[in-house]
């Protein structure tokens, strides 16, 4: 019977090759959100046309009951002002896809990633972002809480 040779590696070898593949592992996020991706253009679905209300249990809807509160439903970013106003404009940036919060004390829309902000328009007012939002309508019945959102 024959010996056959074991594969064996010494100690520092070991360690600096886990040492890289976790680095490596660790690093990758971050080497991903530095590409250089560049703007991505807003989807606009052909047709949109939905109904949801404010008044169902379980969900963040509620939010727009409030002035200055807002959600997000099917990727389209719904808001009520603090004039009463409701605005309704894709939810997504349109320099590297990151979800949009509401800010109502500016009355726009903010990009955490990289700080593009958006008028209520969806007019880019500061970059990266250089492409504007897709801005849809939206009807509201504050006595029954519906809320509709459709192509503009």
């Amino acid at each position: 019977m024959q010996n056959t040779p074991s594969a064996t590696i010494d100690r520092h070898t070991f360690i600096r090759l886990v040492g890289s593949s976790v680095g490596a592992v660790l690093l990758a996020p971050c080497a991903l959100a530095c590409n250089s991706g560049g703007e991505t253009e807003p989807v606009a679905p052909e047709a949109i046309d939905f109904t949801f209300n404010w008044n169902e249990p379980n969900t963040d809807y509620a939010n727009l009951k409030l002035k200055g509160g807002y959600v997000v439903v099917r990727n389209i970013l719904v808001a009520q002002t603090k004039a009463g106003e409701f605005l309704a404009v894709s939810a997504k940036c349109t320099h590297q896809n990151t979800q949009l919060t509401y800010r109502s004390a500016e009355g726009q829309f903010y990009c955490p990633l990289h700080a593009s902000r958006f008028d209520q328009t969806g007019k880019v007012i500061n970059g990266p972002a250089t492409i504007p939002l897709v801005v849809f309508r939206v009807a509201v019945d504050a006595n029954s809480g519906t809320v509709r959102v459709t192509s503009v």
